[in-house]
């Protein structure tokens, strides 16, 4: 079969590594003045989505099944021990940095990076080798970091294993002050690596180039942006049309992100990206072949929508395959001023069979495509039916997920990530073709003149155009909807209005005064919220969730520890990795985190989540056991002092009913008779809805699951199809070969029967040559013979002509047969 087949399905989904239940956890935070909680990078411990609790008893990683998933088991934790967040003035500090490539390395090596804040490891690139620069162009991005003064890129060399010195040799270091990279601008440029052992030569030493920002951001209290979420909220349009003939592409960028982040959190992002696009089908008039291909504010607010919601989605369609296209060998290259015609036709057949596979993920992946992308698209369809255009409705579509998202993440990888590192040349160029005609299908578009050597795929475009448009159709059909999954990640909302304030506070403020009046109160709304964060004293500081720490043994003991054993590859001892079940109503009570019951919830509203708010359920004070699960709900953050008893809010189903009854029994002397008929009432509401829900959730699994069963049917029947046609081109190869090898014996028989021929002809030829050479011979001596009687017949005469003798009878010569002289006077 065919190798990058094999690759496929040899890979596996790690969802299921634990079951649920051996992922019961408790971690008693009740007498803990110091937590931090942190993720690690896959670079670390070699799995994804990682996060680390460190606390004074020890450190903890636990897995989740995916980035968003993560970032909302560590918000649950994080609002479990500061539950006053929202209503607090905090810092965040966030740093994101580029190792891109390191120069003035010997040769035929491979060398790493390890990145360290503050001396504690982070991450680590992969190992590349030296050509003419070690490439790796790697990203790293952290959030909720401690104060930080110190960035260190450790530069290794990597060694040969199999010696007994098994660690990397140490090259060493470049130190960035954080100071000199702080802003909102980002700092590019080629740091020299400093050795512990510098050469006494003045040749260069190595040199890394590093691309870095760290922002320090301060962060008030919700309430003191509620004016300005409800400005964002109902006039993004003004604001939007006034500010982006004013923007350069990289404000555009970081304003589009906040606002899409914003209007996720309140529930606006649908409606702000419909009135976004049909604002630019209108600029764009006819000229619809131009949308999405400009820098507008548009473009890049569906770009960051598109990352924000879609990337669980981009992992399960194209993860899988990305990851077996990096371990492939396989040659794609067409192009034939780039390979050598006897090897076109086989990388013409491996590119076709990779496009195959990657159409085949792309349009079976409608399943899993997220609800509020589905519910976007669908909103381009009816406004584009209803202003008499419905025809432009699939070009959106198309362009929007395809030239914006999917093809870009196939051929950039890494900036989407989808894998850490930066594919090497073979295999961007195999991308690169693939995302060429992944494009020109989504495009309904053939290849031309200009890339004529691509125009072998054409046949293959065209009769994918149905499934095409077919797929189209299905992620805008607003009937599926309610069939497919919701985003489920965190947003840290506070975070993103203090970042589209400070943006925003820079722009306006280089405005002039008649296009600053038509944003109305907004200049007025951001100069209050300055005026906040000039005034420290106005509100509570309180910083960031996971750095309370004020024992440095506590925070950074622990990741150094992480950090050795990291080192040393053994992961198996101190650290306690446990894979984190998904956070559903079905599984709340595996996971629970105890809070001393002095602690008191947040009174203000979080707009963090998309999911709706459910009814509270109050019970009597007591210790309080609050469920990982539970701390998503917003009821918990909401309820404040009216709803002392929120933190105990019972599961959904039947075994944290059981639980519950326990802890009820317990509190029976507290608690009066009609209390506990009315919380029974509750229960019985809530076990209700519970089993509806239930059985609703095992009708869509099952329904998901014969979907899921008829895609794999029609997948096998596509491979087979697939390695039939493969068989039958192979088998119409060798027939052909066959019947190229019989005609060349047979011209061969007739060349040695022609050559024989010739010979014998040859021979005859030279007989003849030969006899002619000897009577040649013998004429030449006969000649010989004759010219020496002649002498002698001459001188006889001349010696009788001065005697005065007469010859009276002269000698009569005759020439024999055998060129002999005879007298013939005698005869």
């Amino acid at each position: 079969k065919h190798p990058l087949i094999r690759l496929l399905k040899e890979s596996r989904s790690h969802e299921s590594l634990l079951s649920p239940s051996s992922a019961v956890e408790a971690l008693d935070l009740s007498m803990e003045e110091e937590v931090v909680i942190k993720p690690v990078h896959s670079s670390i411990l070699g799995q994804d989505y990682c996060f680390e609790v460190t606390t004074s008893s020890g450190s903890k990683c636990f897995s989740c099944r995916s980035a968003a998933e993560r970032d909302k088991w560590m918000e649950n934790l994080r609002r479990a021990v500061h539950p006053n967040k929202d209503n607090s003035r905090r810092v965040e500090n966030m740093l994101k940095l580029w190792i891109i490539e390191a120069k003035d390395l010997p040769a035929k090596k491979k060398y790493l990076c390890e990145l360290c804040l503050d001396d504690v490891l982070y991450a680590r690139t992969t190992c590349k080798l030296k050509t003419d620069n070690v490439f790796w162009g790697e990203h790293f991005e952290f959030n909720n970091l401690p104060s930080l003064k110190n960035i260190t890129v450790h530069l290794y060399k990597e060694t040969d294993k199999k010696k007994k010195k098994d660690k990397t040799n140490f090259i060493g270091q470049v130190n960035i002050p954080v100071s000199s990279v702080t802003g909102r601008q980002f700092v590019e440029k080629w740091y020299p690596v400093v050795s512990p052992n510098p050469g006494k030569g003045k040749s260069p030493g190595p040199m890394i180039r590093i691309k870095s920002r760290y922002q320090s951001m301060s962060i008030l209290p919700m309430e003191m942006y509620k004016e300005f979420a409800e400005y964002i909220t109902n006039n993004y349009m003004v604001l939007c049309s006034v500010l982006e003939p004013s923007l350069s592409v990289k404000n555009k960028e970081e304003m589009a992100s906040a606002l899409v982040h914003i209007l996720q959190s309140t529930g606006k992002a649908k409606d702000f990206l419909t009135d976004l696009m049909m604002s630019e089908v209108d600029r764009c008039g006819e000229n619809e072949h131009l949308i999405f291909r400009e820098n507008t504010l548009a473009t890049k607010a569906i770009e960051e929508y598109l990352k924000l919601v879609g990337q669980k989605y981009l992992q399960d369609a194209l993860g899988e395959f990305i990851k077996a296209l990096y371990e492939s060998d396989e040659n794609c290259e067409v192009d034939p001023s780039k390979c050598s015609s006897s090897d076109l036709p086989e990388h013409q057949s491996n590119l076709k069979m990779c496009c195959e596979l990657a159409f085949c993920k792309i349009i079976n992946s409608y399943c899993v495509f997220p609800r509020e992308l589905k519910e976007v698209f669908a909103s381009w369809r009816q406004e584009c039916s209803n202003r008499g255009r419905p025809d432009i409705s699939e070009r959106l579509i198309s362009a929007s997920l395809f030239l914006r998202f999917l093809c870009p993440a196939i051929m950039s990888p890494s900036l989407f990530s989808l894998l850490q590192e930066y594919p090497d040349d073979r295999t961007a160029r195999t991308l690169t073709l693939i995302a060429k005609v992944t494009q020109n299908l989504a495009n309904f578009a053939k290849f031309g003149s200009k890339e004529e050597y691509m125009s072998f795929m054409n046949q293959f475009l065209e009769h994918e155009w149905t499934n095409m448009q077919r797929f189209l159709l299905e992620i805008s059909n607003p009937e599926t909807i309610s069939n497919t999954a919701g985003f489920e990640g965190y947003i840290d909302l506070g975070r993103e209005l203090s970042t589209l304030h400070s943006l925003l506070w820079e722009v306006i403020s280089q405005l002039e005064q008649s296009t600053a009046t038509k944003l109305g109160p907004l200049p007025r709304i951001l100069r209050d919220v300055n005026s906040a964060l000039s005034n420290p004293a106005c509100v509570q500081v309180s910083v960031t969730a996971d750095h309370t720490a004020s024992t440095p043994s506590a925070g950074n003991s622990i990741s150094a520890g992480l950090q050795k054993m990291v080192i040393e590859n053994d992961l198996s001892g101190l650290i306690d990795f446990t894979r984190l079940p998904s956070p559903t109503p079905e599984n709340k009570d595996l996971f629970f985190v105890t809070r001393s019951a002095g602690a008191q919830p947040s009174p203000a509203r979080s707009s963090s989540y998309s999911e709706a708010n459910e009814p509270d359920v109050q019970m009597s004070n007591g210790s309080k056991s609050l469920s990982m699960v539970d701390l998503q709900d917003n009821r918990l953050l909401d309820s404040g002092a009216n709803a002392p008893g929120a933190a105990d809010s019972l599961n959904d189903s039947q075994s944290s009913l059981g639980q519950l009854q326990g802890v009820w029994s317990a509190r029976t002397q507290q608690s009066s008779m009609s209390g506990m008929a009315t919380d029974l009432v509750v229960l019985q509401d809530k076990l209700r809805i519970s089993n509806k829900k239930l059985e609703e959730y095992e009708t869509r699994f099952k329904c998901q699951e014969e979907t899921t069963q008829k895609l794999m049917l029609e997948y096998q029947a596509r491979l087979e199809e697939s390695e039939e046609r493969l068989r039958r081109q192979q088998e119409d190869k060798e027939i052909q070969m066959k019947g190229i090898i019989s005609r060349l014996m047979s011209v061969e028989e007739e060349l040695k029967k022609d050559h024989a021929e010739m010979q014998a002809a040859v021979d005859s030829k030279q007989k003849i040559i030969d006899a002619q050479e000897k009577r040649i011979a013998s004429l030449d001596a006969a000649n010989a013979r004759l010219m020496s009687a002649l002498t002698q017949l001459k001188e006889r005469y001349s010696m009788q002509t001065r005697n005065g003798i007469s010859p009276t009878n002269p000698t009569k010569l005759q020439i024999t047969e055998n060129g002999e002289f005879r007298n013939s006077s005698n005869c």
